[in-house]
C-alpha cells in the first residue's frame, strides 16, 4: 500500500513489533487446547494479557506503523479464518485492542487469500450491525450523496469509474467513519448498547442518529454547506454528540493522508462486500439505463449520452449497447466534447487519457453507424494530439470512421500485424475498388479469423455452410432464418448475439440485413 509506505519513517521499529507480536500470539495460543477455553473461562484474563502487551509494544509506534505491522503479522500467522482456533481468537483480541488506541489506527486492513478484509469494531460484529448500517447508509439523502461525490472525488476518477461506483464507495466511507467514531468514543459504546430486560441490545435511535450525524458532518466538511442539528433527534443530550461528531469528521478530513487512507480502505471494502462494479457492468443493468435514457424527453441527445458516461463510467460502458442505442455521429460528438471539457476543467490527466484510449479501442471494434453526418464531427484533433505515437490505434480509428485510404496509408507504420489487420486491409481495398468481389472472396477463403470466414460465406451467399464450430454459426442461422431471434437469444443470450452482429458490422458496416438484425434503437 503506497499510502502506508510513504508515511513509514522507521521500518526497524515495525519489524521489532512484528517479531514480538508473532512470538506473543503463538506463545499465548499454546496455553489453550481449544478456542472455547478462552471464550468461556479465560477471556477477561487473556484480554488483560493482550492489552498489557499492546501498551508495552505499540506505544511508540505511529498509526501508520501499526497498520503496516498488523498486515505483516496477519500474513505471517497464516490464520485460517474459517477455523476457530486459539490463535485466531487472540489475534482478534489483539486487533481490537490496537484499534482502541487513541487516536485509533482503524480501520486496520489485511488480505486473506488475496481478498481485502477491513477490521470492524466488536459491537458491529457481535450485534451483526453491518446489514442494518449499510441499509441505513444506502437510504441517506440521494441529492446530498451526489454532491459529496462530485466534490470529494477527482473528476477524472468520476468520469472513468462512474458516479454509481463512487456512491457505493461513499457508503463504505460513511461506514468506516462511523466505525472509527465508535473506537474513539465519539459514538460511545455504552450509549449505543443498552441493557433491556437483562439483555444487551442496540439503541436503534442512537444508531440512526449517529449515522445521520456522520453523514451530515461529512456533507458539511466536503461541500462547505452548513448542516444544522434538527428533526426528531433534537434534544439537549443528543446535540452534544452531534457537535462531537462534527468535530471528529472535520479532524479526519483535515489530515489528507489520513482521510485518503480511510477512503482507500472503503474502496477495498466496497469491492470485497458489495462489488457494485459487477452490477454496473451487467448487460441487463446497462440495457435498463440505456432504455431509460432514450425515453427521456426533458433533455437532448447530448445530455442523454453525457448522463450515461458519467453514471456508468467510461471504463464500464458496454460499447455494443452504446452503438445500438445512439448513432455514431452523436457518440463521436460527445466524446470530442468530453476531451474539450477535460481540458477546460482541468481533469485531462494521464489517467483520463489512458482510460479514454482503452474505451476507444473497444469502441473501434464496432461499427460507426451514421445518420448522414459521418466525419463532420471527428476525433481527429484529440487522436492526433494524444495518441499519434500509436500507429495501430490511429489506423483503427480511420477504419472505424470509414476512411479506408487513410487506414491503408498507416500500414507501413504498424510493426506488429495480426489477422485482424490483414482482414481490414483486404476489406479496405475492396471498399476503395482496388480489388473486385471475386478477388475479395478468393482472399477471404484463406482467412484464419472467424470473422473472415463468416464474411466469406456471407459474400458468397453460402452462410448455411458455415462450419458448426465457428462461433458466428448462431448469427449465420439467424441471418438465413434457420433459427428465430428468440431461439438464438435462448441459446447464447441477448448480449451474445448482438455482440456477434456488431463485431461483424465493425468489419463490414454496409450489410443491410445485419443492420436490421442489430435492432438499432434509433432511426437511421
Amino acid at each position: 500500500m503506497d499510502i502506508l509506505e510513504k508515511n513509514i519513517k522507521d521500518p526497524q521499529k515495525i519489524q521489532k513489533a512484528v517479531s514480538n507480536s508473532l512470538d506473543f500470539i503463538k506463545n499465548e495460543s499454546e496455553k489453550f487446547t481449544d478456542f472455547k477455553e478462552i471464550l468461556n473461562k479465560k477471556y477477561i484474563e487473556e484480554k488483560r494479557n493482550v492489552e498489557k502487551f499492546v501498551k508495552q509494544n505499540f506505544k511508540n509506534l505511529t498509526n501508520w506503523e501499526i497498520r503496516s505491522a498488523v498486515s505483516r503479522i496477519f500474513d505471517k500467522l497464516q490464520i485460517k479464518l474459517e477455523e476457530d482456533t486459539p490463535e485466531k481468537i487472540i489475534f482478534m483480541l489483539f486487533t481490537d485492542l490496537l484499534s482502541e488506541l487513541q487516536p485509533s489506527p482503524s480501520p486496520l486492513i489485511f488480505f486473506y487469500e488475496g481478498n481485502p478484509l477491513v477490521k470492524k469494531h466488536g459491537v458491529i460484529v457481535e450485534f451483526n450491525l453491518m446489514p442494518e448500517l449499510l441499509n441505513k447508509i444506502e437510504d441517506l439523502d440521494a441529492y446530498k450523496k451526489h454532491q459529496i461525490v462530485l466534490d470529494l472525488f477527482p473528476e477524472d476518477e468520476i468520469v472513468t469509474e462512474g458516479v454509481s461506483l463512487k456512491l457505493a464507495q461513499l457508503n463504505f466511507l460513511i461506514l468506516n467513519l462511523f466505525d472509527r467514531a465508535v473506537y474513539e468514543n465519539v459514538v460511545p459504546v455504552d450509549r449505543l448498547i443498552t441493557q433491556k430486560d437483562g439483555k444487551l441490545t442496540v439503541d436503534k435511535n442512537f444508531l440512526i442518529f449517529s449515522v445521520v450525524s456522520i453523514f451530515a458532518s461529512l456533507y458539511e466538511a466536503v461541500t462547505g454547506e452548513k448542516q444544522q442539528f434538527k428533526g426528531s433527534f433534537y434534544t439537549a443530550d443528543l446535540s452534544k454528540y452531534f457537535v462531537k461528531i462534527k468535530g471528529f469528521v472535520k479532524k479526519v478530513i483535515s489530515d489528507k493522508d489520513e482521510f485518503d487512507y480511510i477512503l482507500y480502505a472503503s474502496k477495498l471494502e466496497e469491492e470485497g462486500i458489495e462489488n457494485r462494479l459487477i452490477t454496473i457492468r451487467d448487460y441487463q443493468t446497462q440495457k435498463n439505463v440505456f432504455e431509460e435514457s432514450i425515453r427521456r424527453s426533458d433533455v437532448d441527445t447530448y445530455e442523454k449520452i453525457e448522463s450515461i458516461f458519467w453514471l456508468l463510467g467510461v471504463e464500464n460502458i458496454n460499447p455494443v449497447l452504446l452503438v445500438r442505442y445512439y448513432n455514431g455521429d452523436d457518440i463521436i460528438y460527445y466524446i470530442f466534447e468530453l476531451f474539450r471539457q477535460a481540458q477546460d476543467e482541468g481533469f485531462q490527466t494521464e489517467r483520463f487519457l489512458k482510460d479514454m484510449k482503452n474505451f476507444l479501442k473497444k469502441l473501434f471494434r464496432y461499427p460507426y453507424i451514421s445518420k448522414g453526418h459521418l466525419n463532420q464531427k471527428t476525433l481527429d484533433k484529440p487522436v492526433k494530439l494524444f495518441y499519434s505515437d500509436d500507429a495501430r490505434f490511429d489506423a483503427d480509428y480511420f477504419y472505424f470512421t470509414q476512411r479506408y485510404d487513410r487506414y491503408l496509408d498507416m500500414q507501413e507504420l504498424i510493426k506488429d500485424k495480426d489477422e485482424d489487420i490483414s482482414l481490414k486491409n483486404l476489406l479496405s481495398k475492396y471498399y476503395l475498388n482496388q480489388i473486385n468481389k471475386e478477388e475479395l472472396t478468393g482472399w477471404l477463403a484463406l482467412s484464419k479469423t472467424n470473422e473472415g470466414k463468416f464474411l466469406y460465406y456471407l459474400i458468397t451467399d453460402s452462410l448455411g455452410s458455415l462450419p458448426q464450430e465457428n462461433p458466428y454459426k448462431a448469427l449465420a442461422d439467424l441471418y438465413t432464418l434457420k433459427a428465430s431471434h428468440q431461439d438464438i437469444i435462448n441459446k447464447i443470450g441477448e448480449e451474445g448475439i448482438y455482440t456477434l452482429i456488431m463485431r461483424i458490422l465493425g468489419f463490414y458496416p454496409y450489410d443491410k440485413t445485419l443492420i436490421n438484425l442489430a435492432d438499432l434503437r434509433f432511426e437511421i
